[in-house]
């Protein structure tokens, strides 16, 4: 066997084995880094969502540059004025299984002067333009108090939106821009940036007559990421189980081949001129199909 390994065609079979592994390595440890992200996902989820409510300031004092962390999905008790008439919608929303829509952003002026950002809910497209909602329910008038869930300003979107709609939940970006020109300069300026609140289920008070559907609740699903982990895994054990059978069998071959001639060259020396047995051309022809599969096996490798 130590002599099959120096051969060229298996010295390439080993280094493809190796890029084989390397590649499959960096993939499972790719997807284990997904799999991390996503179970920390879950557990704030699980830690913060069922909170009983606590005040604003306590998770977000004024002038905090972004959202803790370990906050997301809290839940706060404000109360405020909403300012309809800068109403935003969040274009190419998914609600369980109702497709795509729209979520409805409302800034409710808090009561110490902030205007935080209120996801009302989801809305599905006018089934006749599907461009915007057939109608867009108003929030309560006046003081309203409500819970919301507090959830961190998303990536920036370069794509554009017609007016009063935006891609993205980016708050320092297109939703403080819709806000302005929609509520006025005041409005943009004391725009929360840090975060914006999910708004819970029932919980405006005074209620609304109607209001968008609720958000959906975040999923606590972890993936498949573990199962693809595992998977890349066993490929890279699976190329080296593979690369040794095809070796330890190309070995046997060759073995079988030497014996199979040392015997042949005795029985010549004994008796020269004496015509082949029966089983010596049964030998030869067993030899001569080995030979043929071999050639085929070093073929297959080799390309």
């Amino acid at each position: 066997m130590h002599r099959l390994l120096l051969q060229r065609r298996w010295l390439r079979a080993i280094a493809l084995a190796v890029l084989f592994t390397l590649a499959c390595l960096a993939l499972a440890h790719w997807q284990w880094d997904r799999r991390t992200e996503r179970v920390a996902a879950i557990e704030l989820v699980r830690s913060n969502y069922d909170r009983a409510p606590v005040d604003l300031n306590s998770v977000l004092p004024a002038g905090s540059p972004s959202l803790p962390p370990g906050r997301t999905w809290t839940p706060v008790a404000v109360s405020g004025t909403y300012l309809t008439s800068a109403t935003l919608l969040v274009r190419h929303r998914q609600h369980a299984d109702d497709g795509y829509g729209y979520e409805v952003l409302v800034p409710l002026r808090l009561d110490d002067g902030r205007v935080l950002v209120v996801d009302r809910g989801w809305l599905p497209p006018d089934p006749a333009t599907a461009d915007a909602p057939s109608a867009v329910p108003d929030p309560p008038a006046g003081a309203v108090s409500a819970v919301v869930r507090l959830r961190p300003s998303e990536p920036v979107d370069g794509r554009g939106a017609p007016p009063g709609q935006v891609q993205a939940i980016d708050l320092p970006g297109t939703v403080a821009a819709g806000v302005t020109a929609a509520g006025g300069a005041g409005a943009g300026q004391q725009l929360v940036t840090a975060a914006y609140g999910e708004l819970e289920r029932g919980s405006e008070s005074p209620a609304p007559s109607s209001s968008p559907q609720a958000p959906d609740a975040p999923s606590q699903d972890e993936g498949p990421h573990l199962g693809y982990t595992v998977q890349w895994l066993l490929f890279a054990v699976g190329a080296w189980v593979f690369l040794v059978v095809h070796l330890r069998r190309a070995a046997y071959e060759a073995d079988v081949a030497a014996g199979r001639r040392e015997r042949r060259a005795e029985l010549v020396v004994r008796d020269p001129d004496r015509p082949p047995t029966d089983e010596e051309v049964e030998d030869a022809q067993v030899e001569a199909m080995l030979a043929a599969a071999r050639r085929d096996s070093e073929r297959q490798i080799g390309r």
